[in-house]
């Protein structure tokens, strides 16, 4: 990840910490028309083809503009939802094939009748009824041992004393209602065709429903018993029941199912469903004007459109006409961006890894309107809320602002719709200023009210100007609705990651670092007390300068009170920090190139502390620009002292890096300035002034201001703010009565001594 950053994002090692490094002219202006490139590209690569009506503004129920004649003859497609019913229409109505095994019937009547031939007379034998069955068993085996012991037992007491008369109408009925079942079809079970398209079947050329047909498992589960009970001969429930058991034995299936015939005539009945709902010839009108909008109408227009766009993308040069057009306009949208970055914004236009930034949250908020579209989404799903609010506090006000109207024009423009454009642009214009103040994580709740708000009255609005049904318009309000109320919650989880990933710092994060009770400040000013006081009031100058060019009052607020964190590890070598130890300095017993050296270490022990802490790279990048390559002159001008000529400067300057932005300035000038002001003897307004413009001209004829984008006129301004601070921290006392005896006694004696 670190060697992504640093390739991407400009970034370099020193030792264990990564510092902007500044890029060439000419390496910058590559990086940005490759960017400018690229997002063109992804973006005319998302922009539709032009399409020859605006189906969007014929929303059902409204109505329309203008008549709409047909160019020429086309036809308009069936939708998949419609082919698909028409098609599950047309396989029920193919029926089941079923097909007949005559020999069934023949061979279980001749069964049937053979086994009476042989059980009749054996039963009539007078014999016991032990004897009687030992005989059919032998005789009958596979019939017989079917049969339970009472169905068994029930036969041979019924025919056993019966009449020949009755035995007689007893085979004959058993015979016919066996012959019934296999004139009408026996089947082995109705549920497959119950569970197919059509409960229709067909037996030959006949077609009849499945339940007219017997079921054999139907006749074994007990369907005999109504059959047979029709019959007054045999009335008896256990005779009944005994010819329920002999009759299941010869009850099989004769009908089967011709699955290969049935499935065929059925996909020939779906292929044969037509594709087109509706021809247009030339010049037939396919709306008139006022008339109210129906989906056929719809319909139509979607399928002229996209005959026209196929047309237009099977000629080579036409499709790359589109593509240059929609380029042309995705251009023209970029640059006109990017000169508002180079004109307003500069520290972003030449920031890659802030250009990055914004390259992506276009990509992406295009890529989501994209995918909505191509899936036929509701579009006010698509969250351009979500990217203003990242970019404005990312960023500043003003680009997120202007973002919003360039991000809500292309979305306008794919989904061709003016509307969609507007009300996209003004929400997030609402979102913008939501959030341009946010200091606390809990204010995001406000543009949780003030999106849905301005969601559903702009959708509402820009609806009834097209006459929608209220009842559309509820339902187009929703989605709106919704990203409303996920964009700020978004929001908050998205703030992290992108902090980290393109190191910028938000006011959020500002204002938990400027609590004095953290870790770090309350071990500053435990450890050097004078720093910390310094750093205080280092602040509030930084503050009212920052105020006063338009900068960012919190980062310079926070930047000071870690600007010099590294003097914690040798407090005592500075000389804010030497008076709780009596005065004494220790560089009076070191030479000037040591104690350089140890000067100079704060910067470096500072951004150690900065990262084991866990600051945001915008303070760590304070610490050492806040010195910029200033030469310490104290040690400098002893080496002088001592070594003579031999001195170099250069060896006693700061590392650098000079201030790279409008607050780091503003941190030297309200280092030098605070430190300066305190060894005035005379504090007057007019010293005071002197002093400021005395240091301020220093470091800008010194070249250490060169890097910032501080104007002249900036100058004069901080100037003018330090003023009143400063006044404020060094101001003057009236004598105490004590200091007034005291100072006349020590004059009266001076004057006696004299």
């Amino acid at each position: 990840m670190n060697a992504l950053k640093s390739r991407w994002f400009g970034l370099k090692s020193r030792g264990r910490h990564s510092l902007p490094r500044p890029w060439r002219p000419h390496s910058l202006l590559a990086f940005r028309i490759a960017l400018t490139a690229i997002v063109v590209g992804l973006l005319t690569y998302l922009s539709p083809y032009q399409r020859p009506y605006n189906v969007a503004q014929l929303r059902v129920g409204s109505s329309a503009q203008e008549r709409i004649k047909a160019p020429f003859l086309f036809h308009v497609p069936k939708s998949q939802v419609e082919l698909d019913r028409e098609r599950l229409d047309a396989t029920t109505t193919i029926p089941t094939i079923l097909h007949r095994d005559p020999l069934v019937q023949d061979q279980q009547m001749a069964r049937l009748d053979s086994v009476f031939s042989v059980m009749v007379p054996a039963i009539r034998v007078q014999m016991a009824d032990s004897l009687k069955k030992k005989h059919l068993q032998r005789e009958l085996p596979r019939v017989i041992g079917s049969l339970s012991v009472n169905a068994l037992s029930t036969l041979i007491a019924v025919l056993s004393n019966a009449s020949e008369p009755y035995v007689k109408d007893f085979q004959a009925i058993c015979l016919q209602i066996l012959a019934n079942f296999y004139t009408t079809g026996l089947i082995a079970s109705k549920q497959p065709v119950l569970q197919s398209p059509s409960p229709q079947v067909r037996l030959g050329n006949r077609e009849q429903h499945v339940e007219t047909l017997y079921s054999e498992i139907g006749l074994k589960q007990g369907d005999f018993i109504s059959h047979i009970q029709a019959y007054r001969t045999i009335s008896d429930r256990d005779a009944v029941e005994a010819v329920h058991e002999l009759l299941n034995l010869f009850a099989i299936s004769d009908l089967t199912i011709d699955e290969t015939e049935t499935a065929r005539l059925r996909s020939e009945a779906r292929r044969g469903v037509a594709s087109i709902k509706r021809i247009f010839a030339k010049d037939d009108i396919i709306i008139d004007k006022n008339a109210k909008v129906t989906q056929d109408h719809v319909d139509a227009l979607d399928a002229l459109a996209d005959r026209i766009a196929k047309e237009q993308t099977s000629h080579p040069i036409r499709r790359l006409i589109q593509m240059v057009a929609a380029a042309t306009i995705t251009g023209f949208l970029i640059f006109v961006f990017g000169y508002f970055l180079a004109t307003r914004e500069q520290t972003t236009f030449n920031q890659p890894s802030q250009l990055i930034l914004l390259a992506l949250m276009t990509i992406a908020t295009a890529s989501i309107a994209s995918y909505i579209k191509t899936h036929e989404l509701d579009i006010y799903l698509v969250p351009t809320p979500l990217a203003a609010m990242l970019v404005t506090i990312l960023l500043t006000q003003q680009i997120g602002l202007v973002f919003s109207f360039v991000i809500a024009f292309f979305v306008g423009n794919l989904f061709s719709d003016f509307y969609v454009a507007i009300t996209c642009a003004l929400t997030s214009a609402v979102a913008v200023f939501a959030v341009r103040h946010v200091r606390h994580r809990n204010q995001f709740y406000r543009s949780m009210i003030f999106l849905p708000i301005s969601y559903t009255l702009l959708i509402a609005a820009a609806d009834l100007l097209r006459f929608v049904p209220p009842e559309q318009i509820y339902a187009h309000a929703l989605p709106g609705i919704f990203i409303g109320v996920a964009a700020p919650i978004l929001t908050i989880g998205l703030l992290p990651i992108f902090e980290s990933l393109f190191h910028l710092t938000t006011d959020i994060t500002l204002l938990e670092l400027s609590d004095l009770n953290r870790p770090l400040l309350r071990e500053l000013a435990i450890r050097a007390p004078g720093t910390y006081t310094h750093s205080l009031i280092m602040a509030n100058l930084s503050e009212s300068a920052a105020e006063a060019i338009s900068g960012n009052p919190l980062l310079a607020r926070v930047g000071c009170y870690y600007h010099d964190i590294g003097k914690m590890i040798k407090p005592e070598y500075f000389r804010e920090n030497q008076g709780l130890r009596g005065g004494r300095n220790p560089h009076d017993h070191l030479t000037p190139n040591m104690s350089m050296l140890i000067i100079a270490s704060h910067v470096k022990d500072g951004l150690e502390l900065a990262e084991e802490h866990g600051l945001p790279q915008s303070i760590c990048d304070l610490i050492p620009e806040h010195h910029g390559t200033t030469v310490i002159e104290v040690f400098y001008n002893r080496a002088v002292e001592l070594g003579g000529e031999s001195v170099r400067k250069d060896d006693f300057r700061y590392d650098g890096p000079r201030p790279q932005t409008k607050v780091g300035g503003i941190l030297m000038l309200a280092d030098s300035v605070e430190s300066a002001a305190r060894t005035l003897p005379e504090r007057t307004p007019n010293r005071v002034r002197q002093l400021v413009r005395n240091i301020i001209q220093q470091k800008f004829t010194g070249g250490e201001l060169n890097e910032c984008a501080l104007t002249l006129q900036d100058l004069h301004k901080i100037e003018d703010s330090f003023i009143p601070v400063l006044m404020g921290t060094l101001h003057g006392r009236v004598d105490y009565p004590w200091q007034t005896t005291d100072r006349k006694w020590r004059a009266m004696h001076t004057t006696v001594d004299n």
